[in-house]
């Protein structure tokens, strides 16, 4: 059998089942929709690596991590645009008194991880590097967490946490209709609302599509 991850850009009776996100909106009898992107996270791995950062934070504040991701044709990371999502993380800190957890990703280019450490100093935790277990570590650790907009990947992962998940918009610089229908169904499906200066906690069921997707297949298969 013969499974395709994402719009294989191609013929879909190439393959046995097409397993693709909704926002793009592909269609047949052997595409299997998904909300959001299916990934390699699972919610026991992120527990067992609650410890790993633990020594490194203040345990008297509550945590919120801002997962970084980078620049693309759709996103740029200037530093005027840096420095609005920055000024009102940091706004939040001082007005909740929390901790920051700053974790790039492989896009995040070193100049951005060296401005977040001269914005918010010493008192927070900056990761120089791509580091899964601090990013599964900071998911179990944190009460709100911030996503950059431009990685709808990310975005999928962290709403198996079932937290909070602020978007950090960035003003796009051509026709991203794809990415903002993405996003515009994890705002209905009440996931993730956009950074503002008042964090709150709400519910929601927690995204884990992977699995979903899978059973689906099985039941097809067998």
């Amino acid at each position: 059998f013969n499974i395709h991850i994402q719009d294989p850009k191609g013929s879909l009776k190439n393959f046995d089942f097409v397993v693709a996100p909704e926002h793009d909106n592909l269609k047949g009898e052997n595409v299997i929709s998904t909300k959001g992107a299916i990934h390699y996270l699972t919610l026991d791995e992120i527990n067992q690596n609650r410890a790993y950062l633990a020594d490194k934070i203040d345990h008297n504040r509550d945590v919120l991590t801002l997962i970084l991701g980078g620049p693309t044709k759709y996103y740029k990371y200037t530093k005027a645009n840096i420095d609005k999502i920055f000024s009102k993380i940091n706004y939040n800190l001082n007005k909740k008194n929390l901790q920051l957890i700053v974790i790039p990703s492989i896009r995040t280019p070193k100049e951005i991880i060296e401005i977040a450490k001269e914005f918010f100093g010493l008192n927070h935790l900056i990761l120089n590097n791509v580091d899964k277990k601090a990013y599964l570590s900071s998911l179990s650790l944190s009460k709100f967490i911030v996503v950059t907009c431009d990685s709808s990947s990310m975005i999928s992962e962290v709403a198996l946490t079932g937290k909070p998940i602020y978007i950090a918009e960035i003003p796009a610089s051509k026709d991203d209709y794809r990415f903002k229908k993405f996003r515009d169904l994890f705002k209905e499906l009440n996931i993730i609302r956009e950074l503002s200066d008042n964090l709150e906690i709400w519910n929601y069921e927690r995204l884990d599509e992977t699995n979903r997707a899978a059973s689906e297949i099985k039941k097809k298969l067998f």
